[in-house]
C-alpha cells in the first residue's frame, strides 16, 4: 500500500512539474527597455518630461507591466498641461530588447490677448442682470512652459469694472533632484462696487460710479515639495491689504473686524495633496486627497485678524461598465468659533465651491461640508478631428469626447453669525440634474446642466470647467 501511494504522489509531482514547465515557455520572458527616444518637445526639456515617465532604461519588465506602465505615463505628461497629445509606443529590439518612443504634441504656449469677462462669480449670475457695465476688459500676456521647465510667467492689466494690476511667475523645479518649486505673485485690486452684506442668500453690492469703494493690494511666495509622482506638499506666506470707504461701513460696521475701515494680515498655509487621477481636468479614475491648514493673522501687524481655519477633501473615481463611470467627493472646512468678519466668511457658492442648481446663491458662514456625486456616461469617446485650415499642429487636430451625467450635490453651512437673514445657511440643502459635458484640448470643458434644487428653482446653467 505504502508502494502504491509513493508511486501516486510521484505521478502527481511530476505532472505540477510539467505543468509548471509548460506554463513557463508559454508565458513571454520579461522585456528589458533599452532606449527611450523622446520626439515632438521642440521647447519642453528632456528632465521634464522624464520626470513623468513610471519606467526608465534599463527597466526589465513583463509585457503587462511595461503596457500599463506606459498607460500611466501618458496619463502623467497629459496632466502637465504641456502637450495636446502624448503617443507611447515600444518597438520588439535585439532579443528581449525592446525601444519605448514617446512622441509629444507640444501646446501654443503663448497667450497674449485682449481681456473681454464678467464681474459677476458666474456667467450665470451675470445674465440674470446682462449689465454689460460689470464687465472686465484688459490685456492678459502668458508665457507657459516660458523656459522650457513647466514654468509659467504671466501679466494682467485689466480695467472696466475691476481695476487689477498683477504678475506671477511659478517654475516647477529649482534644485537638481527636481523636486522642489517655486511661486511668486503680486496683485493690486479696485473696485468702484462690492459686496457689503448677504440677504436672502444673494449678495447685497454698494456702488459709486465716481470712487473705488474697494482697494486691496497682495503678495504671496509659495514653496512646493513633489515627493514622488503624485504627492505634493505646499508652504505659503502671503500678505494681504484690504480697505473699504466709510459709505460700506455704514451698511455693515462688521464687514472687517472692531468697524475699521481696513484689514491687513501676514498668513501662512500648509497644503499636502495625493493626487494620482487620470486626467486632472476631467477625471474618470483614481484618488485625491486633500488636507490643508490656514493661519490668517500671525498678530504681527496691527488690527490683524485671528483665524484658524483647516479644509480636508478627499475624491475617488472609477469605472462601472464600459464607457460609464462614477465619481464621488465630499470637502469641509472647520473654522475656529471665535467671531470671524463677513469679509472671511465665504463658504459655497465661490469659485468651485458650489451645490449645482444654486448658481444664483450664497452660503456664506464659517464651517461647511459638500457632498458631489456623479455618473457619467460616455456618449462620444473621444476623437480627433482634422481642422485642415489650420496650419498649426498645436490647433490642428482637435480632440472632443462628449458625456451625459447624472449629479446629485449636498450641502450644509453652519454660520452662527448671519443665518437669520439667509436661510439657507444651518440647513441642509441638495440639487440634482443632468449635464451634457464637452471635453475638447487646452483642458476645455463645457458644461450645460439643467439642475433642481431644494427651494424649488428648477434652471439650464452653463459653465466653463469640471466641477471635481
Amino acid at each position: 500500500m505504502r508502494y502504491v501511494l509513493t508511486v501516486i504522489l510521484a505521478f502527481l509531482m511530476a505532472g505540477l512539474c510539467s505543468a509548471q514547465a509548460l506554463r513557463d515557455s508559454i508565458q513571454p520572458l520579461p522585456s528589458r527597455i533599452e532606449q527611450i527616444v523622446i520626439t515632438g518637445n521642440n521647447r519642453t526639456r528632456l528632465f521634464i518630461v522624464e520626470r513623468e515617465l513610471t519606467f526608465h532604461k534599463g527597466d526589465t519588465l513583463p509585457v503587462y507591466i511595461l503596457e500599463s506602465a506606459i498607460e500611466r505615463s501618458r496619463q502623467n505628461l497629459m496632466n502637465t498641461a504641456l502637450f495636446n497629445f502624448v503617443e507611447i509606443r515600444y518597438f520588439q529590439g535585439i532579443g528581449q530588447n525592446v525601444v519605448v518612443h514617446i512622441h509629444l504634441t507640444e501646446r501654443w504656449y503663448l497667450w497674449p490677448s485682449p481681456v473681454f469677462e464678467i464681474a459677476d462669480r458666474n456667467i450665470n449670475e451675470w445674465w440674470q442682470t446682462k449689465d454689460f457695465s460689470r464687465t472686465n476688459f484688459g490685456l492678459f500676456l502668458r508665457q507657459e512652459n516660458f523656459t522650457g521647465r513647466d514654468d509659467i510667467a504671466q501679466a494682467q492689466a485689466l480695467f472696466g469694472y475691476t481695476r487689477r494690476i498683477g504678475l506671477f511667475y511659478s517654475i516647477p523645479y529649482i534644485n537638481k533632484k527636481l523636486n522642489l518649486g517655486l511661486s511668486v505673485g503680486f496683485y493690486t485690486t479696485r473696485l468702484k462696487e462690492t459686496s457689503y452684506n448677504t440677504e436672502g442668500n444673494k449678495l447685497q453690492f454698494f456702488s459709486d460710479p465716481e470712487s473705488f469703494v474697494r482697494e486691496e493690494m497682495q503678495f504671496y511666495t509659495r514653496l512646493t515639495k513633489r515627493k514622488g509622482l503624485y504627492k505634493y506638499y505646499n508652504t505659503t506666506i502671503d500678505y494681504k491689504y484690504s480697505q473699504v470707504t466709510d459709505s460700506v461701513l455704514k451698511l455693515n460696521d462688521k464687514y472687517f473686524n472692531n468697524g475699521l475701515d481696513y484689514q491687513q494680515h501676514i498668513g501662512i498655509s500648509w497644503n499636502y495633496r495625493f493626487d494620482n487621477r487620470d486626467y486632472q481636468p476631467y477625471a474618470l479614475r483614481g484618488w485625491l486627497y486633500e488636507i490643508e491648514v490656514n493661519k490668517t493673522g500671525l498678530g504681527l501687524l496691527k488690527n490683524e485678524p485671528d483665524i484658524w481655519a483647516i479644509v480636508l477633501g478627499v475624491r475617488h473615481y472609477g469605472p462601472i461598465r464600459k464607457n460609464l463611470y462614477w465619481g464621488s467627493a465630499i470637502k469641509t472646512r472647520l473654522m475656529q468659533r471665535r467671531s470671524v468678519p463677513l469679509y472671511n466668511q465665504r463658504a459655497l457658492g465661490y469659485s468651485n465651491d458650489y451645490i449645482r442648481g444654486y448658481d444664483l446663491y450664497v452660503m456664506n458662514g464659517q464651517d461647511f461640508v459638500l457632498f458631489r456625486n456623479n455618473v457619467r456616461y460616455n456618449l462620444l469617446t473621444t476623437r480627433t478631428y482634422q481642422v485642415n485650415f489650420l496650419k498649426s499642429d498645436k490647433f490642428r487636430k482637435l480632440p472632443l469626447s462628449i458625456f451625459l451625467t447624472a449629479f446629485a450635490d449636498a450641502g450644509y453651512v453652519n454660520d452662527p453669525l448671519f443665518a437669520n437673514q439667509n436661510p439657507l445657511n444651518n440647513t441642509l440643502q441638495y440639487g440634482y440634474g443632468l449635464s451634457i459635458d464637452a471635453v475638447t484640448y487646452y483642458d476645455i470643458v463645457m458644461r450645460f446642466e439643467y439642475a433642481f434644487n431644494r427651494v424649488g428653482d428648477q434652471g439650464l446653467y452653463f459653465r466653463l470647467g469640471t466641477v471635481f
